[in-house]
Formats: structure tokens, sequence, C-alpha cells
């Protein structure tokens, strides 16, 4: 119940533009291997692959709120595929921004949901068995635009998904 309401009032703070940034430049090659250490009783550290170049130039982030991107994302990948299989984190600069993805090797998201995933209280109707309010996508999605971000989803019932954000350079 406690992370109910944390999360209704998190979503309020981020529709009403009232969440403080804390930007900062970030490494990611140092950030993500020190995020993932720091959350080893919560993630199944065995089962992530952490696939990033050294030579990222750093990201302009709140890391209070990169790390709950990073968790909302990680647990879902966790929670929604089988537990001896994979998940990948990859990083990849283009231009001005990173992209940070997130593939699991699960069942797959149904195509008529992926439009819907990051909306206020949605829940897939092949997750509706798992805890939540269907509050961890929409947050995530805010975060990620308070940031300057896009986020995307692409999957393929059977073989997976992956969860895709950016975040910009520091300049």
């Amino acid at each position: 119940m406690d992370i109910m309401i944390e999360d209704l009032v998190e979503a309020a703070r981020l529709e009403g533009g009232q969440l403080q940034m804390e930007l900062q430049a970030v490494a990611l090659s140092e950030y993500l291997p020190t995020y993932l250490t720091r959350n080893a009783g919560v993630l199944m550290l065995e089962r992530i692959q952490l696939l990033t170049p050294i030579e990222l130039t750093p990201v302009l982030v709140d890391d209070a709120r990169l790390e709950r991107i990073l968790t909302n994302l990680l647990s879902n990948a966790q929670k929604y595929s089988a537990p001896d299989t994979p998940i990948d984190i990859r990083a990849v600069q283009t231009g001005m921004k990173v992209t940070i993805s997130i593939h699991n090797q699960g069942k797959g998201i149904q195509p008529d949901e992926l439009p819907h995933l990051f909306e206020r209280f949605y829940r897939a109707k092949s997750s509706r068995q798992a805890e939540g309010a269907g509050l961890g996508l929409y947050i995530t999605k805010l975060l990620v635009e308070a940031h300057g971000g896009h986020i995307h989803v692409e999957s393929e019932v059977g073989k997976g998904s992956t969860f895709s954000f950016t975040l910009p350079v520091a300049s």
C-alpha cells in the first residue's frame, strides 16, 4: 500500500510539473555497474548482462530518478520472463543522445497492447496476475520525459520485449 501511495504522489508531482530535478553529468560506464551492485537485493544479478561501451559520453540526469527508471524496467523484465533467461542492458550513443535498452526473453506483449503500456493505470491482459497498480511504466515514461528523453517498447509474442529510452548527453 505504501508503494502505491508513493507512486500516486510521484505521478501527481510529475503531471503537475512540480518535480525538482537535480541534473548532473553521469558516466554510464561507471554508474550502471554501481547501480546493479547497490540493488543486488532487489535484482537477480546473475541474469543481468551489462553490454555498454566504456567510451560513452556522460549523460545529464538526476541520478535518483535514473535509478527509479532502471529499477522499474529491470523489475518488469524479471517479473515477465522465465527465471533462467538473461536480461540484457545495452547503451548506445547516437549524436547527442544515449539510448539505454533493456531486453528480456519473456512471453512478449500482444501488439494491440503496445500503444497503451505507458498509460496511467494500464495493465496488460497477460500481466493481470502480477502485483501493481499500473503506474510503474507510466511514471517511468514521465521521468524519462522530464530528462528530455523518449521511451518506447518493441515486443514479439513468444520472443520477449525490449524497452528503450533516451537520455541527453551532457554538454
